[in-house]
């Protein structure tokens, strides 16, 4: 493992990099994680991958942010400071958020982006059964918010564990836990700094062009789950796959049939970028 931190304008980013061959793979956060959340994921990828991991601002190692920054160009940072022309993005939750935006500004950069449980928040124009997830999700962060006023931040990230990931083991739950309280800036901060695409990348799936795979538990909420499939309907190269014992967190609730699906994928970037190559 090879730790490190790249400037970025008022701030710096940390970094760890695994593993010396292969396609080049980089694993985004979800977004109360930190590069901890990849510990049972990084040892098998990297036996057939170069894997770099980072932290988002006001995550994990990295720099508080005390304005607006873009989180595109922090990406873009961590790529050219690792040297990466092409990469496979495996984003989690938010982290699959920041992948697709960063596909549509750089689709040169991006060899495909595997979007697991991807989040995106309120739906634009949705449909009834939208609406009605929507409704659920906005519940669920109420109750958080609630929580935050009453009994403090690590019950209130307890409560948020317990609502996206119902099917993880006790012990996983309670690293999740643990890694939601040690990332609980982004909760108490009054307005996030992070400056995404502009439109955002819900209003732009149809004009990806790398390659899309999308992954999806089926003890998820239902509001990411229908965001799973109005992606892979609307992105012109995506593929979904639901996995039946997951949740939000499939490298916890469904270790083997995650390791299998990101297995297949990053050896088809090997394999595509040799034959390209």
């Amino acid at each position: 493992m090879r730790g490190h931190y790249v400037e970025v304008s008022e701030g710096y980013l940390y970094c760890e990099q695994h593993g010396d061959g292969g396609p080049d793979v980089v694993l985004l956060n979800g977004g109360l994680a930190d590069t901890r959340m990849w510990d049972s994921t990084v040892p098998w990828l990297a036996k057939f991958a170069r894997v770099t991991t980072w932290d988002y601002r006001d995550n994990g190692l990295s720099s508080v942010s005390c304005g607006p920054y873009d989180e595109i160009a922090d990406l873009l940072a961590v790529l050219d400071a690792a040297e990466i022309d092409r990469a496979v993005l495996i984003g989690s939750s938010d982290g699959g958020r920041r992948a697709l935006a960063f596909a549509h500004r750089h689709p040169e950069r991006v060899e495909r982006v595997c979007a697991l449980a991807p989040s995106f928040g309120e739906f634009p124009d949705p449909n009834p059964e939208e609406e009605a997830a929507r409704v659920t999700m906005r519940t669920h962060f109420a109750e958080i918010a609630d929580l935050l006023e009453t009994e403090g931040i690590p019950a209130a990230a307890a409560h948020d564990i317990d609502g996206w990931c119902p099917q993880v083991t006790e012990p996983d739950r309670r690293l999740l836990t643990a890694l939601a309280v040690a990332n609980a800036r982004i909760l108490t901060m009054p307005v996030a700094h992070n400056q995404e695409l502009d439109p955002p990348i819900k209003t732009c799936f149809a004009e990806l062009q790398p390659p899309i795979h999308v992954l999806v538990g089926k003890h998820d909420f239902q509001g990411t789950q229908l965001w799973a499939h109005r992606l892979a309907a609307q992105a012109p190269t995506a593929t979904l796959s639901v996995l039946p014992h997951a949740d939000h967190m499939p490298m916890f609730s469904a270790p083997a049939a995650f390791r299998e699906w990101i297995t297949h994928h990053a050896r088809a970037a090997a394999s595509h970028a040799m034959n390209a190559g």
